[in-house]
């Protein structure tokens, strides 16, 4: 008896020796002073390896709390510029779940986090680099055991919080005010980003572009399987510090990449998300107010993966203007596969249209015609180029039909573009063409005689190249067919073609009753240059000029030759 006395006096003072040194230890650990020595420590070591300053201004850690605190990390790079700057760490852990090969983080918070990227250009080495090399690990030697596999920890965490977060690249700067990560015990995630603000200076051939985006709130919240995105307030600029190309020529639309202001605000339905496909209703509306571009309406389903994107009822309306269509691909690029940006519409693309709704941004001409029309395509193409299939375009009461098909090539050099279509078919009836003319804001000039010509049936090709356009066809009137070629030339400021008709009626037309049905063939070239025809007004005497052969008007001199 006394023995087994002895032997549990024995246990219990070794398990109070073991208790006490295990609270001692607790305390040491716990202790102010002894990590900031074990920090300092740490700190010159890593100081040491790295070849430059590292600081901390103090370190917390409980382990009976399993919490871990930072505060005040600075880390220079070798040319002592200050490349990371930590405000605050806070982070708190489950250690129990390393038993199972888990990192479970329940809370973590940072705050104040600036960092600097110096990259002079795509041969020099990143001011990081060398934190990089550094830590590369040696090689070892091969023991028995690395053959055996690894477990791999996995990361789990359910509540992070960010504040204040600003990233210099070279003199490009980004910054993100806050982000909360939360997942609840009934597993719904909420994740809110706010005020993400990036600025940067993109070269382009026409020279520097300062460009701008932002983000006010983003929200994405997944809840039983339903995921969906929020984006409010969503911006892009773009500023070249230069004049805006219609303050230059007024007769140009305001739309101009050089001076964008463009707000957004999207909300996404995301059906399915995995690494490498995603399924999703789309909901956006974007606004640019000094480029009048107002698309308050941008409805679209998509399917995608990393090859393709399957795009499905896809609604778009910019003022009055409705386009839309069932379906249509986009193919993505890829450099390393070979693949080059291309889409196709599998549906006809359907529209309604109201041209003064595009007249502020492209074309101000147009900023009287009210007349609705229809239109209806198939459209495909590339980075590079543009097809239109099946092209029909209507008035609402059908007395204008236009059928034709085209292509727009060279899209990326302005110089080189090229679009051309050609008109299977075209009609006018009743006072369509009258109706027409007068959407846009120029003198109306022989409309008498336009009335006269009745219906008006045409086909034929029209071209439109750098500062040149060119036309040409056959048009069927009520008064004869005429057979024309004419090309407008703005960089010489030249009107010039011919016109030829086996049979037609002058007399009706012009209302000259000496003259009955003629055969004709006329070559014309008009000058359109203001200064030139300015100088030749006055050198012929204005209206005075036909005797000697020329015309002068308002537009132009014209100079040609005719037959009969």
């Amino acid at each position: 008896m006394r023995r087994i006395l002895l032997s549990l006096k024995i246990a219990g003072a070794l398990v109070a020796v073991l208790a006490v040194l295990l609270a001692g230890v607790s305390l040491l650990l716990n202790s102010s002073s002894f990590q900031n020595k074990m920090m300092k420590y740490a700190t010159e070591i890593l100081s040491d390896r790295l070849g430059t300053r590292v600081t901390v201004d103090s370190i917390s850690l409980n382990i009976i709390g399993q919490q871990f605190e930072l505060y005040g990390v600075n880390v220079e790079d070798q040319q002592q510029r200050k490349m990371l700057q930590l405000s605050q760490l806070e982070v708190k852990v489950n250690l129990m779940a390393l038993r199972h090969d888990e990192i479970k983080i329940r809370k973590a918070t940072l705050r104040g986090c600036h960092a600097l990227i110096v990259k002079a250009d795509t041969d020099s080495v990143a001011n990081y680099q060398f934190v990089i090399d550094s830590l590369k690990q040696k090689e070892t030697i091969v023991g028995p055991d690395d053959n055996m596999p690894k477990k791999k920890l996995t990361l789990d965490f359910n509540n992070v919080k960010v504040e204040d977060i600003s990233l210099q690249y070279n003199d490009n700067r980004y910054r993100l005010g806050s982000l909360s990560y939360h997942r609840n015990i009934e597993g719904v995630l909420l994740v809110e980003i706010h005020d993400v603000h990036s600025q940067w200076r993109a070269d382009t051939k026409k020279g520097p572009v300062d460009k701008l985006a932002s983000i006010h709130t983003l929200t994405y919240k997944d809840e039983d399987g339903l995921r969906l995105l929020t984006i409010d307030s969503l911006r892009y600029t773009t500023e070249n510090h230069k004049p805006r190309k219609n303050k230059v020529k007024n007769k140009r639309g305001a739309f101009d990449v050089g001076h964008l202001d463009i707000r957004a605000n999207v909300q996404a339905t995301i059906n399915h998300f995995s690494d490498d496909s995603l399924v999703a209703v789309v909901k956006a509306n974007a606004s640019d107010v000094e480029t009048g571009i107002n698309l308050k309406n941008i409805n679209l389903q998509l399917a995608a993966n990393k090859q393709t994107v399957h795009l499905h009822d896809v609604f778009i309306q910019q003022g009055r203007t409705i386009i839309k269509f069932a379906e249509g691909e986009l193919q993505l690029p890829n450099k390393k596969e070979g693949r080059k940006l291309s889409y196709t519409t599998i549906s006809p693309v359907m529209c309604y249209v109201v041209l003064q709704d595009i007249s502020k941004p492209f074309a101000p001409v147009l900023n009287k015609f009210t007349l609705p029309l229809h239109l209806m395509l198939h459209l495909s193409g590339d980075d590079n180029s543009m097809k239109f299939r099946n092209v029909q375009v209507s008035t609402p009461d059908k007395n204008l039909i236009i059928k034709a098909s085209g292509m727009a090539s060279n899209l990326k050099v302005a110089r080189e573009l090229v679009l051309r279509f050609n008109v299977s078919d075209m009609y006018v009836r009743g006072g369509c063409k009258e109706k027409i003319i007068s959407q846009f804001p120029v003198k109306k000039m022989m409309m008498k005689q336009l009335h006269m010509l009745g219906d008006i049936d045409y086909t034929g090709h029209f071209a439109v190249l750098w500062r040149k356009e060119q036309f040409s066809g056959q048009l069927r009137t009520q008064v004869g067919k005429l057979n024309f070629q004419f090309t407008i030339d703005e960089s010489n400021k030249y009107v010039f073609g011919s016109a030829q008709s086996d049979a037609l009626q002058v007399s009706k037309t012009f209302d000259l009753p000496d003259i009955g049905v003629a055969k004709c063939k006329s070559d014309f070239k008009v000058d359109i240059s203001k200064p030139r025809t300015a100088k030749m007004r006055k050198l012929k005497g204005g209206q005075a000029a036909h005797r000697y052969g020329f015309h002068s008007g308002r537009r132009g001199v014209v100079q040609g030759h005719q037959g009969a």
